[in-house]
């Protein structure tokens, strides 16, 4: 697709448009990856990469987004990252990415032989295709003699869709603006261009069985996939945690067909790519290890490092190292991250001697000013304080901790408040029945002196 073509769709800020795609909502943070969210749709490519990058191992993530692949982070793999947005890296950085930057995919900004692994997902379907054998020729330049290129591609069916040339500027601004794709191929196109500079390359079809609930209505609604009716309509009326208890459900499928190695038929939606010079190792679970997404960040309680950097007067921050209850939901960013809380959240650590405990919080709750929403904090079921909040922004907190609880060593800290409220009851498209009333971030428990 040429320039023109970017134009005709009213498409001229490239940078923009990425950064609006794809800094997402949702983090992927290594600190905050619970290992259930392992089996979700909306990381089952995340975990292909992952079972098939060797721990230790250098790690360059092609189009970076806000930074999806921290979780590679968990095995010790020194990561990069880079991105058509400065804003984009940024925020790969603030989620462990180890370096990340704003560059376009033709000229990398590193060294040749630089890493071991070089990996996309949902990149190469949105570079334009007189740029695609550059990026692949980058790509080549900066990995190791024997390192492997892993991507996952969106894919289009030329019996179902036309071509560019052929869109009016309607259909081409629709179609670009779903989705930014702007260099689809067939599976097999992908497959013959990729051995055009790797000696290896071995390709599976994946999606035609397992989507996300959204995902499954948008092929529909926005390029005329065939589902059936009436399964298109249920998935419109789930709920917002019948949705998420979809998605599970079908990124357990997914893995699944990666455990069995199952063959899938031709889907026209998306490929799963890997290629090397060096002869190529198992497709599924190359390097399967994760034993890291069961380690203290991710169950709850400090790893023993940092549980000794209580010891000392200062403050420590709950925020990845403690165990949340499902009271919580996942962080976000607002920003800064924080975690959306029902109607009770209850956090489990421990700790030394502690003398106080401070938090920042904030509410969309409506109505505050003429129905104050009443909270309590409460430490090993003790009333630390109790507050109203009349107003919407950010608040911070703090409490002492009375001598009695001081020395307790284990503690369990709740906030309770007194009603909780839905964001988006009404709207068929997206309902939302999650029951939320604060979020909360920067969670600190404070040592104390001597």
């Amino acid at each position: 697709m040429s320039d023109d073509l970017y134009r005709r769709a009213g498409i001229e800020d490239l940078a923009e448009f990425y950064r609006t795609k794809f800094v997402s909502d949702e983090v992927l943070d290594a600190r905050y990856f619970r290992a259930l969210d392992r089996f979700d749709i909306r990381f089952a490519r995340t975990m292909w990469v992952y079972d098939n990058v060797r721990a230790g191992s250098a790690v360059l993530d092609l189009g970076c987004g806000a930074g999806m692949l921290a979780l590679l982070k968990r095995k010790g793999v020194t990561l990069a990252g880079v991105d058509l947005s400065e804003e984009c890296a940024l925020a790969a950085r603030h989620n462990g990415y180890d370096a990340a930057c704003a560059s376009r995919l033709t000229r990398l900004p590193f060294a040749d032989a630089s890493f071991d692994y070089v990996v996309s997902l949902d990149v190469l379907g949105h570079v334009v295709a007189e740029e695609k054998d550059a990026v692949l020729a980058e790509i080549h330049r900066v990995l190791r003699p024997r390192g492997v290129t892993l991507h996952g591609i969106e894919c289009t069916d030329r019996r179902a869709q036309k071509s560019y040339e052929e869109m009016t500027a309607d259909e081409l601004r629709r179609f670009v603006s779903v989705d930014g794709h702007v260099g689809l191929e067939e599976e097999q196109e992908h497959a013959a261009r990729f051995r055009r500079f790797f000696a290896n390359v071995a390709w599976e079809p994946r999606y035609a069985l397992c989507l996300s609930s959204e995902e499954f209505v948008k092929q529909r609604d926005e390029y005329g996939l065939p589902f059936e009716p009436d399964f298109v309509e249920y998935l419109r009326g789930l709920s917002f945690s019948e949705r998420r208890a979809f998605d599970m459900a079908m990124g357990y499928v997914f893995a699944k067909i990666s455990d069995l190695h199952v063959r899938l038929p031709k889907s026209g939606l998306y490929v799963l790519l890997k290629a090397s010079d060096a002869p190529l190792g198992s497709f599924y679970n190359e390097h399967r290890d994760r034993s890291a997404l069961f380690t203290a960040r991710a169950t709850g309680g400090p790893p023993a490092e940092e549980s000794r950097a209580l010891d000392g007067p200062r403050a420590f921050c709950l925020d990845c190292a403690a165990e949340f209850d499902e009271g919580w939901y996942e962080p976000n960013v607002l920003p800064p991250v924080a975690r959306w809380m029902s109607g009770r959240g209850r956090v489990r650590f421990r700790a030394p001697t502690l003398r106080g405990v401070r938090l920042d919080l904030t509410s969309h709750m409506p109505d505050l000013a003429a129905r104050p929403l009443g909270l309590e904090l409460r430490l090993n079921g003790q009333r630390l304080c109790a507050l109203s909040l009349i107003r919407q922004g950010w608040l911070e907190l703090r409490a002492e901790v009375p001598d009695g609880l001081a020395d307790a060593g284990e503690y369990e800290l709740e906030i309770r408040a007194d009603r909780t409220w839905q964001p988006r009851p009404g709207d068929i498209e997206n309902p939302d029945d999650r029951e939320l009333s604060v979020a909360v971030c920067n969670i600190e428990v404070h040592s104390q002196e001597g």
